[in-house]
Protein backbone atom coordinates (compact mmCIF):
# COMPACT_ATOMS: atom_id res chain seq x y z
CA UNK A 1 0.00 0.00 0.00
CA UNK A 2 3.02 2.57 0.63
CA UNK A 3 4.79 1.51 -2.48
CA UNK A 4 1.77 2.20 -4.35
CA UNK A 5 1.07 5.59 -2.72
CA UNK A 6 4.95 6.70 -3.27
CA UNK A 7 4.79 5.69 -6.98
CA UNK A 8 1.32 7.87 -7.77
CA UNK A 9 2.77 10.75 -5.90
CA UNK A 10 6.11 10.37 -8.01
CA UNK A 11 4.60 9.89 -10.93
CA UNK A 12 2.31 13.10 -10.62
CA UNK A 13 5.33 15.27 -9.72
CA UNK A 14 7.01 14.18 -13.34
CA UNK A 15 3.94 15.28 -15.11
CA UNK A 16 4.27 18.47 -13.20
CA UNK A 17 7.47 18.85 -13.96
CA UNK A 18 7.20 17.66 -17.80
CA UNK A 19 4.66 20.61 -17.65
CA UNK A 20 6.68 23.04 -16.49
CA UNK A 21 9.20 22.41 -18.65
CA UNK A 22 7.27 22.60 -22.00
CA UNK A 23 5.89 26.12 -20.90
CA UNK A 24 9.70 27.19 -20.44
CA UNK A 25 11.31 28.50 -23.42
CA UNK A 26 14.60 27.14 -24.81
CA UNK A 27 17.36 29.80 -23.16
CA UNK A 28 19.50 28.70 -26.73
CA UNK A 29 21.84 26.37 -27.35
CA UNK A 30 25.36 26.39 -25.55
CA UNK A 31 28.37 27.72 -27.67
CA UNK A 32 29.73 25.75 -30.25
CA UNK A 33 26.86 22.83 -30.23
CA UNK A 34 24.91 23.73 -33.67
CA UNK A 35 24.30 20.96 -35.78
CA UNK A 36 26.65 20.38 -38.36
CA UNK A 37 28.20 17.23 -40.26
CA UNK A 38 31.79 17.77 -38.55
CA UNK A 39 29.99 18.38 -35.30
CA UNK A 40 27.68 15.21 -35.70
CA UNK A 41 30.69 13.36 -37.32
CA UNK A 42 33.00 13.63 -34.19
CA UNK A 43 30.11 13.14 -31.66
CA UNK A 44 30.11 16.11 -30.35
CA UNK A 45 26.59 17.96 -30.89
CA UNK A 46 24.70 15.08 -29.26
CA UNK A 47 27.17 15.54 -26.61
CA UNK A 48 26.45 18.96 -26.19
CA UNK A 49 22.94 18.97 -26.72
CA UNK A 50 22.91 16.30 -23.77
CA UNK A 51 24.59 18.55 -21.55
CA UNK A 52 22.32 21.88 -22.28
CA UNK A 53 19.13 20.11 -21.95
CA UNK A 54 20.52 18.40 -18.63
CA UNK A 55 21.76 22.26 -17.49
CA UNK A 56 18.19 23.50 -18.74
CA UNK A 57 15.70 20.42 -17.19
CA UNK A 58 13.96 22.28 -14.77
CA UNK A 59 13.35 20.52 -11.44
CA UNK A 60 15.99 17.57 -11.96
CA UNK A 61 17.85 18.01 -8.52
CA UNK A 62 14.09 18.61 -7.27
CA UNK A 63 13.31 14.86 -9.13
CA UNK A 64 15.88 13.60 -7.53
CA UNK A 65 15.69 14.50 -4.24
CA UNK A 66 11.88 13.80 -3.97
CA UNK A 67 12.36 10.49 -5.12
CA UNK A 68 15.27 9.65 -3.07
CA UNK A 69 13.42 11.09 -0.03
CA UNK A 70 10.26 9.10 -0.75
CA UNK A 71 12.68 5.45 -1.14
CA UNK A 72 13.73 6.25 2.16
CA UNK A 73 10.51 6.34 3.87
CA UNK A 74 9.24 3.93 1.87
CA UNK A 75 12.43 1.80 3.75
CA UNK A 76 15.00 1.75 0.70
CA UNK A 77 18.42 2.35 1.62
CA UNK A 78 19.50 1.43 -2.21
CA UNK A 79 19.17 4.26 -5.02
CA UNK A 80 20.94 3.46 -8.43
CA UNK A 81 23.01 0.93 -6.60
CA UNK A 82 24.24 3.37 -4.14
CA UNK A 83 24.16 2.51 0.03
CA UNK A 84 22.69 5.30 1.92
CA UNK A 85 24.95 4.95 4.82
CA UNK A 86 25.17 6.18 8.52
CA UNK A 87 25.46 9.65 8.27
CA UNK A 88 24.76 10.31 4.17
CA UNK A 89 27.51 8.63 3.34
CA UNK A 90 26.94 7.00 -0.04
CA UNK A 91 28.81 3.89 -0.71
CA UNK A 92 28.82 1.87 -4.11
CA UNK A 93 27.89 -1.98 -4.02
CA UNK A 94 30.87 -4.07 -4.33
CA UNK A 95 31.34 -5.69 -8.14
CA UNK A 96 32.14 -9.32 -8.97
CA UNK A 97 33.75 -9.41 -12.03
CA UNK A 98 32.74 -11.77 -15.06
CA UNK A 99 34.76 -14.93 -14.79
CA UNK A 100 36.08 -14.74 -18.51
CA UNK A 101 37.16 -10.97 -18.33
CA UNK A 102 38.83 -11.11 -15.43
CA UNK A 103 40.88 -14.22 -16.62
CA UNK A 104 41.74 -12.52 -19.75
CA UNK A 105 42.38 -9.29 -18.27
CA UNK A 106 44.83 -11.33 -15.47
CA UNK A 107 45.93 -13.31 -18.42
CA UNK A 108 47.09 -10.44 -20.38
CA UNK A 109 48.93 -8.57 -17.22
CA UNK A 110 51.14 -12.02 -16.85
CA UNK A 111 51.93 -12.34 -20.73
CA UNK A 112 52.75 -8.86 -20.37
CA UNK A 113 55.88 -9.66 -17.80
CA UNK A 114 56.92 -12.26 -19.19
CA UNK A 115 57.40 -10.84 -22.62
CA UNK A 116 59.27 -7.76 -20.74
CA UNK A 117 60.78 -9.04 -17.99
CA UNK A 118 63.27 -6.56 -17.29
CA UNK A 119 60.62 -4.37 -16.40
CA UNK A 120 59.08 -4.12 -12.58
CA UNK A 121 55.48 -4.30 -12.44
CA UNK A 122 53.67 -3.57 -9.54
CA UNK A 123 49.96 -4.12 -8.99
CA UNK A 124 47.61 -1.95 -6.82
CA UNK A 125 43.88 -2.15 -6.30
CA UNK A 126 41.93 0.13 -4.03
CA UNK A 127 39.36 -1.20 -2.13
CA UNK A 128 36.18 1.07 -2.47
CA UNK A 129 34.40 2.81 0.26
CA UNK A 130 32.12 -0.11 0.93
CA UNK A 131 35.12 -2.30 2.03
CA UNK A 132 36.44 -0.02 4.19
CA UNK A 133 33.81 1.80 5.58
CA UNK A 134 31.69 -1.28 5.99
CA UNK A 135 30.72 0.16 9.60
CA UNK A 136 28.80 2.95 7.85
CA UNK A 137 26.84 0.83 5.59
CA UNK A 138 22.70 0.79 6.14
CA UNK A 139 21.64 -2.39 8.87
CA UNK A 140 21.28 -5.91 7.24
CA UNK A 141 23.07 -4.31 3.88
CA UNK A 142 25.25 -7.35 2.82
CA UNK A 143 28.35 -6.39 0.08
CA UNK A 144 30.88 -8.89 -1.71
CA UNK A 145 33.85 -9.15 0.84
CA UNK A 146 36.15 -6.90 -1.41
CA UNK A 147 39.59 -8.27 0.75
CA UNK A 148 38.73 -11.73 -0.58
CA UNK A 149 38.62 -10.73 -4.23
CA UNK A 150 41.90 -9.24 -4.04
CA UNK A 151 43.59 -12.35 -2.05
CA UNK A 152 42.31 -14.09 -5.59
CA UNK A 153 44.08 -11.90 -7.97
CA UNK A 154 46.91 -11.57 -5.66
CA UNK A 155 47.12 -15.58 -6.01
CA UNK A 156 46.97 -15.59 -9.53
CA UNK A 157 49.45 -13.25 -10.43
CA UNK A 158 51.90 -14.69 -8.19
CA UNK A 159 55.10 -14.11 -8.63
CA UNK A 160 54.88 -12.31 -11.56
CA UNK A 161 54.04 -8.92 -9.99
CA UNK A 162 54.81 -6.86 -7.08
CA UNK A 163 51.61 -6.74 -4.61
CA UNK A 164 50.61 -3.26 -2.84
CA UNK A 165 48.14 -4.17 0.32
CA UNK A 166 46.41 -1.10 -0.24
CA UNK A 167 43.35 -2.85 1.93
CA UNK A 168 45.59 -2.81 4.84
CA UNK A 169 46.83 0.87 4.58
CA UNK A 170 43.32 2.32 4.50
CA UNK A 171 42.83 -0.09 7.19
CA UNK A 172 45.21 1.89 9.29
CA UNK A 173 43.26 5.29 8.60
CA UNK A 174 39.56 4.18 8.46
CA UNK A 175 38.59 6.51 10.97
CA UNK A 176 39.65 9.29 8.76
CA UNK A 177 38.53 11.06 5.67
CA UNK A 178 39.33 8.58 2.93
CA UNK A 179 36.81 8.80 0.75
CA UNK A 180 34.14 11.67 -0.41
CA UNK A 181 31.07 11.62 0.95
CA UNK A 182 29.12 12.32 -1.83
CA UNK A 183 31.91 10.81 -4.34
CA UNK A 184 33.20 6.67 -5.71
CA UNK A 185 36.53 8.53 -5.45
CA UNK A 186 38.93 8.28 -2.61
CA UNK A 187 40.40 11.25 -1.00
CA UNK A 188 43.89 13.04 -1.26
CA UNK A 189 44.47 11.68 2.10
CA UNK A 190 43.62 8.49 1.09
CA UNK A 191 45.75 8.25 -1.73
CA UNK A 192 48.62 9.53 0.43
CA UNK A 193 48.48 6.97 2.95
CA UNK A 194 48.54 4.32 0.43
CA UNK A 195 51.01 6.05 -1.38
CA UNK A 196 53.61 5.70 1.88
CA UNK A 197 52.59 2.32 2.35
CA UNK A 198 53.57 1.44 -1.26
CA UNK A 199 57.11 3.42 -1.45
CA UNK A 200 59.14 0.54 -0.64
CA UNK A 201 57.43 -1.88 -3.21
CA UNK A 202 58.19 1.17 -6.19
CA UNK A 203 61.75 1.42 -5.06
CA UNK A 204 61.33 5.09 -3.29
CA UNK A 205 63.72 4.18 -0.57
CA UNK A 206 63.41 7.14 1.79
CA UNK A 207 61.05 8.35 4.27
CA UNK A 208 58.36 9.54 2.49
CA UNK A 209 55.77 10.99 5.09
CA UNK A 210 57.15 15.23 5.46
CA UNK A 211 57.48 15.03 1.55
CA UNK A 212 54.56 16.46 0.95
CA UNK A 213 52.45 19.39 1.71
CA UNK A 214 48.70 19.80 1.52
CA UNK A 215 46.25 22.48 0.54
CA UNK A 216 42.52 22.90 -0.37
CA UNK A 217 41.83 24.30 -3.95
CA UNK A 218 37.89 24.03 -3.49
CA UNK A 219 35.59 22.97 -0.53
CA UNK A 220 32.54 23.19 -2.86
CA UNK A 221 32.97 19.55 -4.20
CA UNK A 222 29.49 17.36 -4.91
CA UNK A 223 30.20 14.34 -6.43
CA UNK A 224 28.80 11.75 -8.98
CA UNK A 225 27.04 9.55 -6.06
CA UNK A 226 24.87 12.56 -5.08
CA UNK A 227 23.99 12.79 -8.50
CA UNK A 228 23.05 9.20 -9.34
CA UNK A 229 21.54 8.66 -6.12
CA UNK A 230 19.38 12.11 -5.30
CA UNK A 231 21.10 11.97 -1.80
CA UNK A 232 23.57 14.93 -0.79
CA UNK A 233 22.91 17.17 -3.75
CA UNK A 234 23.45 20.18 -1.36
CA UNK A 235 26.80 18.25 0.48
CA UNK A 236 29.86 20.63 -0.31
CA UNK A 237 32.91 19.00 0.40
CA UNK A 238 36.99 20.05 0.09
CA UNK A 239 39.41 18.81 -2.25
CA UNK A 240 43.29 19.14 -1.26
CA UNK A 241 45.90 18.89 -3.58
CA UNK A 242 49.36 17.93 -2.18
CA UNK A 243 52.83 19.52 -3.56
CA UNK A 244 56.43 18.64 -2.75
CA UNK A 245 57.33 20.68 0.59
CA UNK A 246 60.96 21.29 -0.89
CA UNK A 247 62.52 21.11 -4.38
CA UNK A 248 61.53 22.09 -7.89
CA UNK A 249 58.72 20.21 -8.78
CA UNK A 250 58.52 21.48 -12.63
CA UNK A 251 56.66 19.53 -15.04
CA UNK A 252 55.93 19.17 -19.22
CA UNK A 253 52.44 17.39 -18.98
CA UNK A 254 51.85 16.29 -22.75
CA UNK A 255 48.04 15.30 -23.58
CA UNK A 256 49.54 13.31 -26.66
CA UNK A 257 46.37 12.22 -28.49
CA UNK A 258 44.69 15.72 -27.90
CA UNK A 259 48.48 17.27 -28.86
CA UNK A 260 48.77 20.01 -26.63
CA UNK A 261 51.01 20.58 -23.74
CA UNK A 262 50.85 22.35 -20.29
CA UNK A 263 53.21 22.81 -17.22
CA UNK A 264 51.14 21.85 -14.26
CA UNK A 265 49.99 18.22 -12.99
CA UNK A 266 46.53 20.69 -12.09
CA UNK A 267 44.20 21.93 -14.18
CA UNK A 268 42.41 24.89 -11.84
CA UNK A 269 39.63 25.45 -14.65
CA UNK A 270 37.96 22.44 -13.62
CA UNK A 271 37.10 23.83 -10.40
CA UNK A 272 34.74 25.67 -12.14
CA UNK A 273 32.91 22.87 -13.77
CA UNK A 274 30.26 20.21 -11.82
CA UNK A 275 33.22 17.42 -11.75
CA UNK A 276 36.20 19.32 -9.92
CA UNK A 277 37.92 16.05 -9.10
CA UNK A 278 39.16 16.21 -12.93
CA UNK A 279 41.48 19.26 -11.13
CA UNK A 280 43.79 16.43 -11.22
CA UNK A 281 44.91 15.75 -14.61
CA UNK A 282 42.35 17.88 -16.46
CA UNK A 283 39.65 14.51 -15.82
CA UNK A 284 39.84 11.53 -18.25
CA UNK A 285 42.63 11.19 -21.01
CA UNK A 286 43.82 8.69 -23.21
CA UNK A 287 47.19 8.77 -23.01
CA UNK A 288 49.56 11.85 -20.98
CA UNK A 289 53.58 12.19 -20.61
CA UNK A 290 54.27 13.33 -18.27
CA UNK A 291 58.55 14.94 -18.12
CA UNK A 292 59.86 15.89 -14.80
CA UNK A 293 62.71 17.20 -13.23
CA UNK A 294 63.94 14.35 -11.24
CA UNK A 295 67.32 13.14 -11.15
CA UNK A 296 65.86 9.36 -11.51
CA UNK A 297 66.68 7.59 -14.49
CA UNK A 298 63.62 5.44 -14.09
CA UNK A 299 60.38 5.65 -16.41
CA UNK A 300 57.19 4.73 -15.22
CA UNK A 301 54.07 3.31 -17.23
CA UNK A 302 50.94 3.55 -15.47
CA UNK A 303 47.89 1.57 -16.44
CA UNK A 304 45.25 3.42 -14.48
CA UNK A 305 41.39 4.43 -13.71
CA UNK A 306 40.78 7.56 -12.61
CA UNK A 307 41.75 6.68 -8.95
CA UNK A 308 45.07 7.22 -10.45
CA UNK A 309 44.86 10.72 -11.04
CA UNK A 310 45.07 12.21 -7.79
CA UNK A 311 47.77 9.53 -6.57
CA UNK A 312 50.43 10.22 -9.55
CA UNK A 313 51.42 13.82 -8.29
CA UNK A 314 52.78 11.84 -5.65
CA UNK A 315 55.33 9.72 -7.72
CA UNK A 316 56.36 12.82 -10.17
CA UNK A 317 59.58 13.67 -8.10
CA UNK A 318 60.64 9.52 -8.01
CA UNK A 319 60.52 9.57 -12.01
CA UNK A 320 61.90 10.94 -14.62
CA UNK A 321 59.37 10.47 -16.70
CA UNK A 322 55.88 9.02 -16.06
CA UNK A 323 53.44 7.76 -19.22
CA UNK A 324 50.05 7.41 -18.20
CA UNK A 325 47.30 5.16 -20.59
CA UNK A 326 43.40 4.76 -19.74
CA UNK A 327 43.07 1.45 -21.81
CA UNK A 328 39.18 2.48 -22.19
CA UNK A 329 40.24 5.94 -23.93
CA UNK A 330 43.62 4.56 -25.35
CA UNK A 331 43.34 3.11 -29.07
CA UNK A 332 47.04 1.83 -28.97
CA UNK A 333 48.50 -1.16 -27.40
CA UNK A 334 51.00 -1.11 -24.44
CA UNK A 335 53.51 -2.37 -27.15
CA UNK A 336 53.13 0.59 -28.66
CA UNK A 337 54.00 2.51 -25.38
CA UNK A 338 57.15 0.31 -24.67
CA UNK A 339 58.48 1.47 -28.49
CA UNK A 340 58.16 4.66 -28.04
CA UNK A 341 59.20 5.36 -24.26
CA UNK A 342 62.28 3.32 -22.70
CA UNK A 343 60.15 2.33 -19.80
CA UNK A 344 61.55 0.78 -16.97
CA UNK A 345 58.52 0.13 -14.55
CA UNK A 346 54.68 -0.61 -14.75
CA UNK A 347 52.13 0.54 -12.12
CA UNK A 348 48.70 -0.85 -13.20
CA UNK A 349 46.03 1.37 -10.28
CA UNK A 350 42.58 0.57 -10.06
CA UNK A 351 39.76 1.06 -7.77
CA UNK A 352 38.09 -2.92 -7.02
CA UNK A 353 34.90 -1.72 -8.36
CA UNK A 354 36.75 -0.46 -11.99
CA UNK A 355 39.27 -3.90 -12.08
CA UNK A 356 36.39 -5.96 -11.80
CA UNK A 357 33.68 -4.47 -14.42
CA UNK A 358 36.50 -2.80 -16.84
CA UNK A 359 36.51 -4.37 -20.61
CA UNK A 360 39.60 -2.67 -21.82
CA UNK A 361 42.39 -4.36 -19.92
CA UNK A 362 43.55 -7.18 -21.70
CA UNK A 363 42.56 -5.33 -24.79
CA UNK A 364 45.42 -2.49 -24.51
CA UNK A 365 48.09 -5.35 -23.42
CA UNK A 366 46.83 -7.83 -26.07
CA UNK A 367 45.72 -5.34 -29.28
CA UNK A 368 42.73 -7.93 -29.22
Amino acid sequence: MLESLVGKIFILLIFVVGAVNLAIPDSGQAAGSGLSVGNVMRGSFMEQWEENMSDQFFGKSMLLRVKAAMDRFGGSRLENGIYIGQGGQLLEEIEVADDRRLSASLDAIKSYTETYPDVSATVMLIPDAACVMSDSLPAFAAVEDQRQLFGMVERELGDAVQWVDAVSAMNEHASEKLYYKTDDRWTTLGAFYVFQAAAPTLGIEENVSDDFVSYTVTDSFTGALATRSGVGLSEREQIDIYVPAEGDDDVVVSYVDESRKTTSLYDSSKLDTKDKYDVFLGGDTSLVDIRTVSTSEKRLLVVRDSFADCFIPFLAPYYREIVVVDPGLYSGTIADIMDTYRITDMLILYSGNSFFTDNHISGVFTGE
